[in-house]
């Protein structure tokens, strides 16, 4: 009697959402649940097999959908068909997970095979959960690679716009003079600086002593400062040899280390600035903030 009540439910239920379904699957279906109420079950399995076998059911509406699945594998389980049970078990799974058969209703072998293809559907639906989980955290972190490539290639870029690249041809002739111009130019300080002092104080000397020696000329020494005067004269002559001498070799030392080291060309590289439009704005990094509201707080990580 219970039985009989809960079957009826089920077909009120069924009217109530079959607005969709044509009035024969309703039809139909009741026809074969009779058949199965009376365990005419190879005829019952025909006839809910014409609502839900092959490929792509006949039955539009869900609800008949369902329950003819649910009956078409009870009635398989009668009829020794075991593996078409269970698939009809899981077809009905698949399309509702959280759908439960009535263990009052259904023998108990009836219901023992539904849960255990239950069982069944539900870890390879974990499995599928976490292959889906597993492969959208690949992709996050390919796309987070991707991003930082990204961001890798936009700063490589902005700092090759940033850096301005300059030639500079050198000159043998300016290598030929002397002064350290020629190792100014080869971009050797120290040294253009060294030879620019040096010959530049030699010089200096050899026309000092040139200058003294030649004022000589004009002095008439007396008896008792003769041998004075010529020993200035002779230290001034002998300084004058001695700086000129100087001022030539290191003048000729120095063309000849520039023409050595000549470098043609210098290519030297200096920062420029970028245009503020393409200024990238500095990360600020992670910030916390706490809100606390008449309803609560709530803790917000900003990046």
């Amino acid at each position: 009697m219970r039985r009989a009540t809960l079957t009826g439910l089920v077909v009120v239920l069924m009217a109530a959402f079959a607005l969709p379904a044509a009035a024969d699957e309703l039809s139909d279906f009741e026809a074969a649940r009779r058949n199965y109420d009376k365990q005419n079950y190879a005829k019952a399995a025909r006839g809910l097999e014409s609502l839900v076998g092959g490929v792509v059911p006949r039955a539009r509406n869900p609800v008949v959908r369902l329950e003819a699945r649910k009956y078409l594998g009870a009635t398989y389980l009668f009829l020794g068909k075991d593996d078409a049970a269970r698939e009809q078990f899981r077809l009905l799974l698949e399309e509702d997970p959280d759908y439960d058969i009535d263990p009052v209703a259904f023998p108990e072998a009836v219901v023992a095979t539904f849960q255990e293809v239950q069982k069944k559907v539900q870890a390879e639906q974990a499995r599928r959960e976490a292959t889906d989980a597993a492969r959208r955290k690949r992709e996050r972190a390919g796309e987070l690679e991707e991003l930082i490539r990204q961001q890798q290639r936009i700063q490589a870029l902005e700092e090759l716009a940033r850096t301005e690249t300059v030639k500079k041809v050198n000159s043998r002739w300016i290598a030929a003079l002397p002064f350290g111009i020629g190792q100014f130019q080869n971009e050797n300080r120290r040294l253009g600086i060294m030879f620019a002092v040096t010959e530049s104080a030699f010089l200096a000397a050899s026309i000092a002593t040139f200058i003294g020696h030649n004022s000589l000329r004009d002095e008439n020494p007396a008896p008792s400062e003769l041998g004075r005067a010529r020993r200035v004269e002779r230290a001034l002559r002998i300084g004058n040899w001695v700086s000129v001498g100087a001022f030539l070799s290191f003048a000729v030392a120095g063309v000849v280390e520039a023409q050595v080291r000549f470098k043609p060309e210098i290519t030297t590289t200096r920062r420029r600035e970028l245009p503020d439009e393409l200024e990238q704005p500095q990360s600020r990094g992670p910030e916390v903030r706490f809100q606390l509201g008449l309803t609560g707080g709530k803790l917000r990580v900003d990046f």
